[in-house]
C-alpha cells in the first residue's frame, strides 16, 4: 500500500471538486485590467544565449531592456450592430456570418462591430475564404455583450483548416467578450494516440501572417473557446499579440499532429531570423483559464519563438503536459506565476519527443521558469532531449499520490535548479531528480551535464534529491526538512561537487 508522507494532499491530484473551486478562485485574483500593459517580471533574469544580441528572457528588446507590449487603444469611431446588417440573435436563425462579414466590411479603422446579446449561427464562410467564417480588418474591433451573453456557433465539422475567425498580417484589433463553439455534438477528446476523433472547427480564433508580415498589436480577450479539433487560439508568425482573460476547453480530438491545443504560439518551422518580419517574439497569454480534461496540451510554444511571457493562467488537469516548449527551438521565454494543478504528465516540460513532419527535440537556449504553483501533476517540472541553460527558481511544487517527480532533468546542459519549495508525494517520489536521456529515435540522446541544483528547499516529502545519471554537478545549500527517505541518493561513480561556479 501507498505510503503518503502529507496527508492533507491525498487525492488532490484527482480530486476536480477541490481544483475546479481553486480554478474559480485564483482566476477572480489574476485577470489584468483592460488596458493595462504587461512588463515582464525583472528579477533574476539568466543571460545566456547564443540568438545573436537577443540574450536576456520574456518581454525585453535586443539590448535587454524591458519593454511594454502595446495593445489597440479603445474604439475611437463608430459601433457597428450586426443586427442593423441582418443578424438575428435567437438561436437556430438563418446564416448570420453574412451580416458580421458586411458590418465588417462597412466599417472604417477606428469603429468597432458589436455583437449583441444572442446566439449567431454562422453557416457560410467567406466569400474570399472558404477556410473561414470570419476574416478580421485591421484596425476594426470585434466585440460582444459578454462572455456567456454573445456566442459564435460555427457549422464546421473537421474541414482541413477550418478557423472561426480568422486574422492575416492584421493590426491594431480588439477581439472580446463572446464564445465560439460549434454545434459538434460527438464525445470529447481523451485518447492522445487517436488521430482520427473529434470535430467542429480546426481553430476557433487563427492570427498568422499574410506575404511574410506577421499580425500584431492584437488585444483577445475575455472570450470562451470551446469544440474545436486543433487549437483553441493559435497565433502563428506574429508578435505583440496579448491573450488575456480567456476561458478555453472542451477539444474534440487530443491526438497526435497538433490536436487539442488551447493556445498555441508558433513561429515558423522554416524562419530562424530575429530580423525577419514575421519573426515570433513578443507574444502575452496571460490570466487565462484551462479546463484540461480534453486538452493535450493547454499552452503551448513552438519553433523558434522567443521573448514571449505565460503568466498567471490556471490550469486544471491536462492529459500531456500543460505548458509545454515543444522542441522546436523556443527560446528565452519567460513562464511565471501559473497554476497547474492535477496534470496527467508534466506541469511545466521544456523539449518534446513526438513530431511527425517536423521532428521534436529540444527546447532553444535560456528560457525561465519561475514562480509557479504546480500541484498534483506527475512531474512538476521536466527537461529533456538537449534543452540547454535553463533557469528553473522559485517555483512551489506539491507533489499528490499520483507525482513521481517535482524536478526532473534528463539531458539538459546548463540547467540552473534555485530557490525552488517542493513538497508531499508517496514513498516513490523524488524532489529533484537527475536521470539518463534515452533519446527519442536518438535524438537528443544524453545524460544531465552542468546542472546546479543550489538553495531549494525541500520539506516532508518523501525522497530529496537523487542523482542517477551526470556529470559537472554542483549540490550546495538545500535545505531537507522532514524526509521520510534519501534526502540525498547518489549512483556509484557520479561525482558531485559543493562548489558551484
Amino acid at each position: 500500500m501507498k505510503k503518503s508522507v502529507r496527508n492533507s494532499r491525498r487525492g488532490l491530484a484527482n480530486s476536480w471538486g477541490v481544483a475546479l473551486g481553486l480554478v474559480v478562485l485564483l482566476t477572480s485574483c489574476i485577470v489584468e485590467e483592460p488596458d493595462k500593459q504587461v512588463e515582464s517580471n525583472e528579477t533574476g533574469k539568466p543571460a545566456q544565449s547564443e540568438r545573436g544580441d537577443w540574450q536576456v528572457p520574456g518581454l525585453v528588446d535586443r539590448s535587454g531592456k524591458p519593454i511594454k507590449v502595446p495593445t489597440p487603444g479603445r474604439t475611437t469611431g463608430r459601433t457597428l450592430d450586426v443586427t442593423h446588417f441582418g443578424a438575428d440573435p435567437d438561436p437556430d436563425s438563418k446564416d448570420d456570418a453574412a451580416a458580421i462579414r458586411k458590418a465588417l466590411d462597412a466599417a472604417e479603422p477606428g469603429d468597432e462591430v458589436l455583437l449583441p446579446a444572442g446566439m449567431y449561427d454562422l453557416r457560410t464562410t467567406d466569400p474570399a475564404d472558404e477556410s473561414a467564417n470570419i476574416v478580421l480588418r485591421s484596425g476594426v474591433d470585434l466585440r460582444g455583450e459578454g462572455r456567456e451573453r454573445t456566442v459564435l456557433l460555427t457549422s464546421f465539422d473537421g474541414e482541413d483548416d477550418s478557423r472561426v475567425i480568422r486574422g492575416s498580417g492584421v493590426h491594431d484589433v480588439i477581439i472580446a467578450d463572446f464564445t465560439i463553439t460549434s454545434r459538434y455534438k460527438g464525445p470529447l477528446g481523451d485518447d492522445p494516440e487517436n488521430g482520427d476523433a473529434g470535430g467542429g472547427p480546426m481553430f476557433g480564433i487563427y492570427l498568422g501572417a499574410n506575404e511574410g508580415k506577421a499580425s500584431s498589436r492584437i488585444l483577445v480577450e475575455n472570450l470562451g473557446i470551446r469544440r474545436f479539433k486543433r487549437h483553441g487560439i493559435s497565433v502563428k508568425a506574429s508578435r505583440e499579440v496579448t491573450l488575456r482573460g480567456n476561458s478555453v476547453s472542451e477539444a474534440t480530438a487530443v491526438g497526435p499532429g497538433g490536436q487539442g491545443y488551447g493556445i498555441a504560439i508558433e513561429g515558423s518551422a522554416d524562419q530562424h531570423d530575429p530580423n525577419a518580419a514575421n519573426d515570433s517574439r513578443h507574444n502575452i497569454v496571460i490570466g487565462n483559464t484551462f479546463d484540461g480534461r480534453h486538452l493535450r496540451h493547454a499552452i503551448l510554444l513552438q519553433f523558434p519563438t522567443h521573448n514571449n511571457l505565460v503568466a498567471e493562467n490556471t490550469i486544471t488537469g491536462s492529459i500531456l503536459d500543460a505548458i509545454d516548449l515543444h522542441g522546436e527551438g523556443e527560446y528565452l521565454n519567460e513562464v511565471r506565476d501559473n497554476t497547474v494543478v492535477g496534470g496527467q504528465k508534466a506541469g511545466i516540460a521544456l523539449g518534446n519527443s513526438g513530431g511527425a513532419k517536423n521532428k521534436h527535440d529540444a527546447s532553444g537556449p535560456g528560457n525561465w521558469v519561475h514562480s509557479n504553483e504546480l500541484i498534483g501533476n506527475r512531474q512538476g517540472i521536466l527537461v529533456i532531449l538537449g534543452t540547454p541553460d535553463t533557469l528553473i527558481e522559485d517555483n512551489r511544487i506539491t507533489a499528490g499520490d499520483d507525482s513521481r517527480v517535482g524536478i526532473e532533468v534528463r539531458n539538459a546542459p546548463g540547467t540552473k535548479i534555485h530557490g525552488n519549495y517542493i513538497t508531499g508525494g508517496t514513498d516513490k517520489f523524488s524532489a529533484i531528480r537527475l536521470i539518463k536521456d534515452r533519446g527519442a529515435d536518438g535524438r537528443g540522446k544524453g545524460i544531465p551535464s552542468g546542472i546546479r541544483i543550489k538553495g531549494n528547499v525541500i520539506r516532508q516529502a518523501a525522497n530529496g534529491i537523487r542523482i542517477d545519471a551526470g556529470k559537472n554537478l554542483c549540490i550546495r545549500e538545500n535545505v531537507f526538512d522532514g524526509i521520510e527517505g534519501d534526502e540525498l541518493r547518489v549512483a556509484g561513480g557520479i561525482e558531485v561537487s559543493k562548489s558551484c561556479p
